[in-house]
This record gives structure tokens, sequence and C-alpha cells, in this order.
């Protein structure tokens, strides 16, 4: 099969799987590795999520579900130049729960954070510019300011920083 076949057989897979069940796809859901993989996270109606795993011609390598957890929300996912992945989970409280998750998709360690009163976390991103990978979370305050934080690949804090609140703005990828 052509690769343009396999990219619009991939893409009608999932549009079907997002039309069959509203509300599984949503903002900031996936990640390219290093090596041009990417990883997709998949959020179903009840918070459980899917990870899928795709080589570079979008074909599926692996995939994984984890969860419902009560009280957690899947928020984000993002992933380094080595393939390891790091998905963000929000609870109800507002406290945080960061995963790596390994290139095959395999859940390694957590950790949480929070809760910060006035704080939401609303996504993640990667930095790449170090010689060693690390991520950061985008916090939103209540009164439209942003907190960005720095972590290292082993999901410790190290560093944050804020900017002003820009009306009408919001720093989120998400859609809740």
């Amino acid at each position: 099969m052509s690769i343009r076949k396999r990219l619009l057989a991939t893409a009608a897979a999932v549009a079907m799987a997002a039309t069959m069940q509203a509300g599984t796809a949503f903002a900031q859901n996936t990640g390219i590795a290093g090596d041009g993989t990417t990883r997709l996270l998949w959020r179903g109606t009840d918070y459980h999520i899917s990870l899928w795993s795709l080589d570079r011609n979008l074909n599926g390598t692996a995939a994984h579900q984890y969860g419902p957890y009560p009280g957690w929300i899947p928020v984000a996912l993002t992933t380094d130049t080595y393939g390891y992945s790091y998905v963000l989970w929000r609870n109800t409280d507002g406290s945080i729960s960061l995963w790596l998750v390994d290139p095959s998709l395999n859940f390694v360690t957590y950790k949480q954070y929070g809760p910060y009163p006035g704080y939401t976390a609303k996504g993640l991103s990667v930095d790449t510019s170090g010689s060693s990978p690390n991520f950061h979370v985008i916090w939103r305050n209540t009164d439209g300011s942003a907190a960005i934080w720095t972590l290292d690949g082993g999901l410790n804090y190290l560093f944050s920083t804020g900017t002003g609140a820009d009306f009408g703005f919001d720093p989120g990828y998400t859609t809740e």
C-alpha cells in the first residue's frame, strides 16, 4: 500500500473514531519523537486514556490503555527527542500528576504536585535546547496570568517563570 493510501486510511480511521465517540480527541494530544515517530493520546468519555505509537508511515506500532482514575482528568501529552512521553493529569482538587511513559508506551513513574490555589494546569511542552530534554507545565491563574514550570526528564521541578495577564486570552490548550 502506498504512503498516500496509508495516510488516507489512518486519517479515515481517526475521523471515524472521533465521530463514533464524540469528545475522545482533544487539543494537545500528540507528540513527535526525535526519530520521527508519533505518539497520540486519546481521552475516553470516562477519562481513561489510550496511548498510541505510530511509525514514520503512520502505522500503529504500540498501544496501551490506562485508567480511568476517579477524580483525575487527562490534560495533555508531549514527547521528547528520545521517545519518552509525558502525560499531564489534573485532579478535581487542582493538583497534577505527571507521568513518564517509555518509548513503548509503558508507564515508568509519576510525581504529583499541588494543588496551588488559583492555578490550573493547562498544557505541556518539550524544551530540547539543552543536553538533556526538559519539559514545561503551563499553568493559568484565575487573574489571567500564566506560570511556566521547567522540569527535568525525571519529573523533578527545576524552576518557574511567570507572565502577566493578557485580557481575552487563555494560555491553555484544552477545551474544558
